[in-house]
């Protein structure tokens, strides 16, 4: 019989059918002992809402094992109740409710107080009672711990268990407290005090945070008597401006027994009942002279002695007087390693621009994990010698703290490169660069993070700085990576960067550039393709050689006249005579880089006849330089208006002929039409004379031979 039960379990957990939770969670209802827990324990093997839920509204009518069973498994529970407590059922709703409180399961305190406005009654003082019944246990566990009285294995669950819930119990509380304003107002006010029991706590922040909504109702309790459970937020409240004048008059209409106890156990200063008086001594720290520091501190030993520097640390004394007392502290644990790492956590929970006298004697402590710490704590808070601290560590330190003080320093270094890169001459950035990146090992990971993050103007600024330094081979596979970047300022300048490798791109990814949406992408990527003058292209580049996107077709020009195809020249006719005045400016830059002498006329009839301006600007810069060519390579052997070249004319007065014409002047390339090529380096021109045009030849000495060869056309 046992075993055709546990076979019928077993298909019912493995069941995908609704049916299945039906089934268990009748079994639950009407089974006794043994079958109930069994089919409970299916039920939760489930994990399905139907089932979870069922459990739930079952659970205030289950027996008491049953119900611990249930809690004892709250984490099969944990991603199902704040669905149930969102549910529209309110009996539902009610019983997750009371399950996260039962089951101290602080995560899902945000669930409670989102319920406290339910239209429901009773979902609202439900949840009103949940958020009272956890903060009640935070406080009582708080106090068991401080007792002293658990095993040290015992202690760390406790404590652990305890952070874990903590903090959003009290971010519930302080949020519920702000917005209700409901007839369960004095619950959450109840819960916000028991939360208040350290210095540091996020509910008793309420009393110093304005415009909060629970600041005056939090205010007017403290200034009356208090409950036994609330003696730590009245003592802790007392310091606070609004209630120090009403403490005395509080402190006096105290007549429980307990409360009077607990005051009288937390407050050991209390003398001739002038609280007010001493609680400003303890503020400023008067109460603790050197001697009465000394007569405790011999008292107790380790950590023990380090809980007077947690004392002195929430005194609210300056930063100075507190180094002083703890640094006699520190020289009394010096031989307990808890204690000086306990004392070295008060000092790093200072905020920046505090005093680092504490901290510096870590610096040289004898163990070197703590050691360590204080040297990352130092660089995390850059003092203004901070610099000078970590050298100096780097000649003494152990070799950990030798390594996080050269990763601070070279860091500092790099960033402060990065940083005024922008600033300085192209030369002087180029030749720091390159100091930085030989000197500091990790510079090259470093300026890889830089390619990796950050947003767009970075990474171009990245990728600027690996152009300058000719650093694209160290970082190839970050460069190549942003050339699929999703910002086209970012694939622009990674492909441009990409064609300085001294290894081809991959085909793949200089497809996808040519056929990228962004123009300044294709046009970059047109000019990598130049560089590895491969012939399979020479079809794509003639393509876009009649593209709508001027760069796109003057790079492409270009880079087919590099390639040596017959059809580049004419392409680059078309472009000199085309409409659009940009396709024509970029048609002089390409003109540049292939050769003047070969369309000279083209240049010359727009530096004289075109009507857009900055199109005529470009083509008296470009004829100018032409001019400027040709006069480099004069001599007064080929010079006709040099003196001695005039008078010997006039002395022979023989009649010029086309050969023995010697080449023009540069300063009268102006007077000149050139009309085609005649062959390398030379140019047939007609010059006005008294018989009408005359030919003559116009020489480049010296320049490239740009003739093309026959062997490569396209079209």
């Amino acid at each position: 019989m046992g075993e055709m039960v546990d076979k019928v379990l077993a298909s019912l957990v493995a069941s995908q059918n609704e049916a299945a939770d039906d089934v268990l969670l009748e079994a639950v209802r009407i089974g006794t002992g043994a079958e109930t827990t069994r089919a409970l324990d299916a039920l939760l093997q489930r994990k399905t809402p139907t089932g979870i839920f069922g459990i739930l509204k079952l659970f205030k009518d289950l027996p008491q094992d049953l119900r611990l069973a249930i809690l004892g498994r709250s984490d099969d529970l944990y991603h199902q109740l704040p669905e149930a407590g969102r549910a529209d059922d309110a009996p539902l709703r009610s019983a997750a409710i009371r399950v996260i409180a039962m089951a101290r399961l602080g995560k899902l305190s945000y669930v409670l107080s989102e319920n406290l406005h339910h239209a429901d009654d009773d979902v609202a003082g439900a949840a009103a009672d949940a958020l009272v019944s956890l903060s009640r246990h935070v406080a009582s566990e708080t106090r068991r711990l401080q007792s002293g009285t658990l095993d040290e294995v015992e202690r760390k669950r406790a404590h652990r268990k305890l952070l874990e819930i903590r903090a959003d119990i009290e971010a519930a509380v302080y949020r519920a407290l702000d917005l209700h304003k409901g007839a369960k107002a004095q619950d959450l006010l109840r819960a916000a005090l028991l939360l208040c029991d350290h210095p540091g706590s996020k509910t008793l922040a309420i009393l110093s945070t304005s415009r909060h909504g629970g600041v005056s109702p939090m205010v007017k309790r403290l200034q009356q008597a208090p409950d036994a459970e609330h003696v730590e937020a009245f003592l802790l409240g007392a310091t606070h401006g609004q209630l120090r004048t009403q403490f005395a008059m509080s402190f006096s209409a105290i007549d429980a027994g307990p409360v009077l106890d607990g005051l009288l156990r937390r407050t050991p200063w209390l003398k001739d009942n002038r609280l007010e008086l001493c609680l400003r001594q303890v503020g400023r720290g008067a109460w603790w002279n050197d001697a009465t520091l000394l007569r405790d501190l011999s008292r107790r030993q380790g950590p023990e002695a380090a809980l007077i520097a947690e004392w002195i640390a929430f005194s609210g004394a300056h930063d100075v007087v507190q180094d002083e007392k703890l640094i006699k502290i520190l020289d009394h644990v010096r031989a307990d390693a808890t204690a000086r790492l306990r004392l070295l956590r008060i000092a790093m929970r200072r905020p920046r621009g505090a005093s680092l006298s504490l901290l510096r004697r870590f610096l040289d402590d004898p163990e070197e994990s703590i050691q360590r710490i204080a040297t990352r704590e130092i660089v995390r808070r850059r003092p203004a010698d901070y610099s000078s601290v970590l050298l100096g560590l780097m000649k003494s330190g152990p070799e950990t703290v030798r390594r996080v003080a050269s990763r601070a320093i070279s860091a500092g270094a790099f960033d402060n490169f990065y940083e005024r890169f922008d600033k300085l001459d192209a030369a002087t950035r180029v030749r720091a660069g390159k100091a930085v990146f030989k000197l500091l090992p990790d510079a090259l990971l470093r300026l890889g993070r830089k390619l990796s993050g950050g947003g767009p103007e970075q990474r171009i600024k990245a990728l600027t700085v690996t152009a300058e330094l000719a650093l694209a081979d160290a970082v190839r596979d970050a460069v190549l990576a942003l050339v699929c970047h999703d910002s086209p300022k970012v694939r622009s300048k990674a492909v441009t960067v990409a064609g300085t490798l001294t290894e081809s791109v991959p085909d793949l990814m200089l497809e996808k550039a040519l056929s990228d949406p962004d123009a300044r992408v294709r046009a970059n990527a047109i000019e990598v393709l130049e560089k590895t003058r491969r012939d399979d292209f020479i079809p794509l580049l003639a393509q876009r050689a009649r593209a709508t996107n001027n760069r796109e077709r003057a790079n492409a020009i270009k880079a087919l006249h590099s390639l040596k195809v017959s059809a580049a020249l004419p392409q680059l006719m078309l472009m000199l005579r085309d409409d659009r005045p940009e396709h024509r400016i970029s048609a002089l830059w390409a003109a540049r880089h292939v050769g003047f002498y070969r369309m000279l006329t083209e240049v010359l009839r727009l530096s004289k006849e075109e009507r857009d301006p900055r199109v005529r600007r470009y083509a008296e810069a470009s004829t100018r330089l032409v001019a400027t060519q040709v006069r480099a390579f004069s001599t007064p052997e080929t010079d006709p208006t040099h003196p001695d070249n005039v008078r010997r004319a006039a002395a022979a007065k023989t009649p010029e002929t086309p050969a023995a014409i010697p080449p023009v002047a540069a300063r009268d390339l102006g007077a000149h039409i050139p009309v085609g090529p005649v062959r390398p380096g030379m140019a047939r021109v007609y010059k006005p004379g008294p018989d009408g045009p005359g030919p003559t030849v116009l020489q480049f000495p010296n320049l490239p031979d740009t003739s093309l060869p026959s062997d490569k056309r396209v079209g």
